[in-house]
């Protein structure tokens, strides 16, 4: 079966914004795949960068085991992140091991530059990682596609504007936001980081985004995309076509 690779900055954000779509994606048989550019080394009041790496990189591979997933770190450093040689041949070298059908990744604008470098790292190594002449630094071997490639909702479910983004694919994970709920779970040290540094209730946050999500559609919980429709790019929304009408195209979400 093909796989499905989604490509975060940091531990917990395949969790918050893209686990219920592929909680019903491994229904379907495909195999899951989760990479995280940065290791959240500064997310923690008093751990050690090193020692809070080791523990959210953990707590990735735990919830991506939750939909029999693979979790890859791609080597980069939190609030670090930056579009540059090291960071593309780190990305490259995760999207050819993966080899993906469907790249999810962060939206292109969103509140933290991490997520907006590694949103065109990513985009930038679906692309490339099936050129056999780019270089990763280690022996790769090129991907057969570019994959189709989706971009979830931004942080607060808008840009840096305040505006929401153009949302035009919207699937329905209501029949698995308790699969959604638990992979989240798995982050326990970012839901104490978050609830000390922001104060959020991270379930409680989670849930209001999948229900603002849902209202566009009439369902109860959503998960929200923009497909990369660049030249060269798969064109037909591959989403719609596995998942049937739990995934609703709409115009402008």
């Amino acid at each position: 079966m093909d796989r499905i690779l989604a490509f975060g900055c940091h531990p917990d954000d395949v969790e918050f914004e893209v686990a219920g779509t592929l909680a019903l994606l491994a229904e379907r048989g495909y195999e899951i795949h989760i990479a995280t550019m940065a290791g959240g080394e500064v997310g923690h009041p008093t751990l050690s960068p090193q020692a809070i790496r080791a523990i959210r990189t953990r707590e990735a591979a735990e919830a991506a085991a939750v939909v029999g997933g693979t979790y890859h770190y791609a080597g980069g450093y939190d609030v670090e992140i930056e579009y540059n040689h090291l960071y593309r041949q780190m990305a490259t070298r995760v999207v050819r091991e993966v080899d993906p059908l469907i790249v999810f990744t962060n939206p292109p604008m969103d509140y933290m530059i991490d997520h907006e470098e590694t949103s065109r790292l990513v985009r930038n190594a679906a692309y490339v990682a099936s050129v056999p002449n780019v270089d990763c630094g280690v022996p790769t071997t090129p991907t057969k596609r570019i994959p189709h490639l989706y971009y979830w909702n931004a942080s607060g479910q808008k840009d840096i504007f305040g505006r929401p983004l153009p949302i035009n694919r919207i699937v329905d994970i209501t029949s698995v936001i308790d699969t959604k709920q638990r992979m989240l779970e798995c982050h326990k040290s970012q839901s104490e980081w978050l609830a000390y540094h922001n104060e959020w209730s991270y379930v409680d946050i989670m849930k209001q985004n999948g229900s603002r999500q849902g209202a566009l559609t009439g369902v109860t919980y959503a998960e929200g995309f923009v497909q990369h429709l660049g030249n060269n790019y798969p064109q037909d929304n591959i989403l719609k076509s596995i998942l049937g009408d739990v995934c609703v195209e709409t115009e402008t979400g």
